[in-house]
């Protein structure tokens, strides 16, 4: 019994703690999040990744196609300063002969709108120089002798090594930078002098200030990493340049943003991808986010060129912001579906927790409050509703047959082995209706059944109230005891309140019954108290909790000694034992009624009247 009971409290520290519809919720939430999570992240992390390859793949082609179309701008000088090079090397143009040569220059200057001038520097720093005249249209030819200051700042020697690209050089009598190809010029071994051609950065700027409105980016070049070469600031020119200064700086530039382009705050990179060659990084400036895409250039000087384009998020990276739009559906759409599977939990679980309710009140016995459960459209939850439904009709009629109150106390008592048979002190009771064979003579047999469930619930209710259990219904009369299956100190005084209970009900409904013009009822009662058999009594498969013993009989005879000491026209008598007598408070006020012999005994004993005070019975 003990294990029994060490078993019970573990069953109930660890199981039943946890609601079904929360874990249902729950279970089936997250089963939707993992799977809509996975997909969703899924989706997105691939929609971010194309995205950004989509956006870093178009911004790469721009900078590709500005540095295709920043070398297609420049190559011109490296190509007419090779041809013009080799044709003086190889004595096809005498150089002597200042018309030839200038017309040599003149012509190849016409086929390169790009290059501002071409000149040609012998070993006596004479040059002979064809220079486009932008206002006229025209070409005009100059010759400039060593005594020239823009001759003298040209060292004929760094053209010795072979054709390259000289640093930016500011002209102060034209306000503009140049930048400077010069090829060096060789006959039979010898050097005589260089070709050089002369390009304007204004005209770069002007170029990626074009293509900067075609792809809805700002183009840039950079000399080096600290100086702007082109910009479409520098088109109209550009304030503060010098000779020693040809171009602007950048961290003092009048574009915010590009000057910007190398801090590291705020500063995020971009994937890699082929070409590697290729840069980005995000940058967050001024509340807004821009990217910017570059590519390092060499060969066009003793700097490197940066050549690159920057883009505003709100005007160039609109798949971003979808992608953000998108981002937001899905995590609406993820939300919905965690509600959605909540709910469905709880529809699921919901009849579930009714059964569960419904179940706890039957194994209280309290049939009579419980609701059929309603069907469901899982077909195993409707499957147990039809079940739970058949099974709740079948305790109906079995509570009509089986006494509620003792069953109650069996299951409270079962830990203690309540039904098992044995002696116990207890307190019977008996009532009969007197008279009722020649009352029930002129009734039909619904007429008996009414009247006789109508008598047997006001006893019932009586018995049951004073937490008695009824045994059985025998004919017309009542068999309740206390005492049994729990233990009742007080037995003796329940059932005499029971049977004074009882007395005042059958008066008030006697009072209701000649208002009818129906005739009163009488009843006798008999109380006793002693040791009887108490338990399980019949065969294996038919069982029945109840008393045996000479205790029951003496119950019995008293209620029908009733018969005998009860004057003709008493509504209620109660006899009571002395053992019962003895056992009762001050509150109660038994009368003796001497010593009787009852029926079937050789002895006898000692009986008391319980008197009813028909005044304390009214409403």
């Amino acid at each position: 019994m003990v294990k029994n009971r060490t078993y019970l409290r573990m069953m109930s520290r660890w199981y039943g703690q946890v609601p079904i519809t929360i874990t249902l919720a729950t279970a089936i939430g997250t089963l939707v999040l993992v799977a809509v999570g996975v997909v969703f992240g899924v989706g997105v992390w691939l929609a971010q990744k194309n995205t950004f390859d989509l956006l870093r793949f178009n911004a790469e082609q721009s900078v590709v196609a500005d540095v295709s179309q920043f070398t297609q701008h420049l190559r011109p000088a490296e190509h007419l300063t090779r041809f013009l090079a080799q044709q003086i090397g190889d004595a096809h143009i005498d150089t002597s002969n200042t018309s030839t040569l200038g017309s040599l220059l003149t012509g190849a200057l016409a086929g390169a709108q790009q290059i501002e001038a071409i000149l040609y520097i012998d070993v006596d720093q004479t040059a002979h120089i064809a220079r486009r005249n932008r206002e006229t249209g025209k070409v005009d030819l100059v010759e400039i002798d060593s005594s020239e200051r823009s001759i003298n700042r040209l060292n004929l020697d760094d053209f010795r090594q072979g054709p390259r690209w000289g640093a930016p050089v500011w002209r102060e009598d034209f306000q503009k930078t140049y930048l400077n190809r010069f090829h060096p010029v060789t006959q039979d071994g010898n050097f005589i002098g260089a070709v050089g051609a002369v390009t304007s950065i204004e005209g770069l700027s002007n170029f990626i200030d074009q293509h900067g409105v075609r792809t809805e980016g700002n183009s840039f070049i950079l000399y080096g990493r600290d100086q702007v070469l082109a910009h479409w600031s520098l088109i109209d020119g550009y304030p503060g340049r010098s000779t020693e200064h040809p171009l602007p700086m950048l961290d003092t530039f009048v574009d915010p943003v590009l000057a910007s382009i190398w801090q590291t705050e705020g500063r995020r990179e971009m994937p890699q991808a082929e070409p590697q060659e290729i840069s980005s990084h995000f940058m967050e400036l001024f509340n807004e986010r821009f990217a910017f895409v570059y590519r390092s250039v060499e060969g066009f000087g003793p700097e490197p060129m940066i050549i690159g384009a920057y883009f505003q998020s709100n005007d160039s990276i609109k798949e971003i912001q979808r992608m953000s739009a998108a981002l937001i559906a899905g995590i609406a759409t993820l939300f919905i579906s965690l509600l959605a599977a909540i709910f469905l939990g709880h529809r699921i679980a919901q009849p579930i927790v009714r059964f569960s309710a419904a179940a706890a009140r039957i194994r209280d016995l309290d049939v009579s409050r419980i609701e059929q459960l309603p069907g469901s459209v899982f077909r195993e939850l409707n499957d147990q509703s039809i079940a739970f439904n058949s099974m709740l009709r079948a305790l109906r009629w079995f509570e009509l047959y089986v006494p509620k109150k003792l069953v109650e106390r069996l299951i409270r008592n079962a830990g203690d082995d309540g039904t098992s048979s044995g002696a116990r002190e207890v307190t019977v009771m008996f009532t009969d209706i007197v008279g009722f064979s020649s009352m029930s003579e002129g009734m039909s047999a619904k007429d008996v059944a009414d009247f006789v469930n109508h008598h047997f619930s006001l006893v019932a209710d009586c018995i049951e109230s004073e937490q008695g259990t009824i045994d059985k219904f025998i004919g017309d009369a009542v068999m309740a005891f206390w005492g049994a299956p729990e233990t009742q100190e007080d037995s003796a005084e329940k059932a005499c309140r029971a049977a004074l209970a009882i007395a005042g009900s059958i008066h008030r409904d006697n009072l209701q019954r000649q208002a009818n013009g129906e005739p009163p009822v009488a009843i006798r009662i008999g109380i006793h108290t002693g040791i009887a058999t108490v338990g399980n009594i019949g065969a294996p498969g038919r069982l029945n909790y109840t008393l045996i013993g000479d205790s029951v009989n003496i119950g019995q005879r008293l209620e029908q000694l009733g018969k005998k000491l009860s004057p003709a026209g008493t509504e209620v008598s109660v006899l009571i034992s002395s053992e019962t007598q003895r056992r009762l408070g001050a509150d109660f006020t038994a009368v003796s009624a001497g010593k009787q012999k009852l029926r079937g005994r050789s002895k006898t004993i000692e009986v008391y009247r319980l008197p009813f005070d028909a005044g304390d019975s009214s409403d």
